[in-house]
């Protein structure tokens, strides 16, 4: 299954190191309510709540309050699911305004697509993996958008970490003569939600105003 994949065979655990240093470097929730929905072959920092290992649901009827998170990270987890876009309205539901989604999604149209490990059991089916301007438009759809994006992975679907040390050399190439190629593209999304958002300035001077009330109401 998934988890072994990505530990036990050299490809996998190639992708699961690129994919660590794209979580790592995008997690910006600190002290706030952050959800990792499986991968348990990521690692996560102390706080984290992870899903299955903290507590079991389905990543297409999360357990979670509407509007009660402040960061979710889903490495593949709604590729794995019977339902990849439930799994992203599931996610989109909730998250709290201007809270983050981090994601990773395997690219249809890379290399890899033509990859016989894409059956359900080794990696996602095919079909339940969108390119990346399906993706665009589905989380606009939701109330994302983007904050970052980032291509991974341009080695070709070999086995061995000789074939790996071979094709090393397309990284840097693909990276930059044809990134949309990547076997993996990760994202950074903020859900949005129409209406005011008050300046940091502005909600100083509120808060230092309501300070200057109460203390002249208790003088009185």
């Amino acid at each position: 299954m998934m988890e072994n994949w990505f530990v036990s065979r050299s490809i996998g655990r190639y992708i699961a190191e690129k994919e660590q240093d794209f979580f790592d470097g995008h997690e910006s929730c600190r002290q706030k309510t952050v959800v990792q929905m499986g991968a348990a072959w990521l690692r996560s920092r102390e706080g984290i709540i992870v899903v299955p290992r903290d507590v079991k649901m389905d990543c297409t009827a999360m357990a979670w309050e509407s509007q009660s998170l402040d960061c979710l990270k889903m490495a593949h987890s709604h590729e794995y699911s019977a339902n990849p876009s439930l799994a992203l309205a599931e996610a989109a539901r909730v998250l709290k305004p201007e809270g983050k989604l981090v994601i990773t999604g395997f690219n249809p149209y890379s290399l890899w697509g033509l990859s016989s490990w894409f059956d359900g059991r080794c990696l996602p089916h095919r079909s339940h993996c969108f390119s990346l301007p399906e993706f665009k438009r589905l989380i606009q759809t939701l109330g994302f958008e983007i904050e970052y994006g980032k291509f991974m992975v341009y080695v070709p679907p070999v086995e061995t970490a000789g074939g790996l040390r071979f094709w090393h050399f397309l990284e840097k190439a693909g990276d930059r003569w044809w990134p949309q190629c990547a076997a993996v593209y990760g994202l950074v999304l903020i859900k949005r939600r129409a209406g005011v958002h008050l300046l940091p300035e502005v909600e100083t001077e509120l808060a230092e105003e309501s300070m200057v009330l109460g203390t002249a109401r208790t003088i009185g």
